[in-house]
């Protein structure tokens, strides 16, 4: 028994002031979150996020996803490689071609044609320019 006395002793809370104390805990956070999303909710001003009226009925609709552009004359690409990346080029007046894939039409359709093409410009070593095409304008 000597040694329990040794012992340094431990004083414990009672459970009523425990409960106190997480109860306190729990309504003083509940306030601060209800005040802090009234400041940040008040001081937002009318900012709102658009709601989008119509969707795309396919990607070649898709202005938002389709944002880079190209004028040329779409030609079929030389079956030089037949492992290499692009099914077209498009032939641009004084400018580098630029290699054409798509994964959602058919680039055949408008060989030998001067187009506008909007697609995604994606990284290709060896190649200037590739881009996947979402939509096509025919110029001429």
């Amino acid at each position: 028994m000597e040694q329990d006395q040794d012992l340094p002793t431990l004083h414990k809370f009672g459970s009523a002031s425990n409960l106190k104390m997480v109860i306190a805990v729990l309504v003083i956070s509940i306030i601060a979150g209800l005040g802090t999303g009234y400041l940040m909710a008040s001081s937002g001003g009318n900012t709102r996020i658009p709601l989008v009226s119509k969707a795309p009925e396919h990607a070649a609709e898709d202005a938002q996803t389709f944002r880079d552009f190209a004028e040329g004359k779409i030609t079929k690409k030389p079956d030089t490689d037949k492992n290499s990346q692009g099914t077209h080029l498009l032939i641009r007046d004084g400018a580098t071609p630029v290699l054409l894939t798509s994964s959602v039409m058919d680039l055949g359709e408008f060989e030998n044609k001067k187009v506008k093409v909007f697609g995604e410009t994606n990284s290709l070593p060896g190649a200037g320019w590739f881009m996947d095409v979402g939509r096509v304008e025919v110029i001429q």
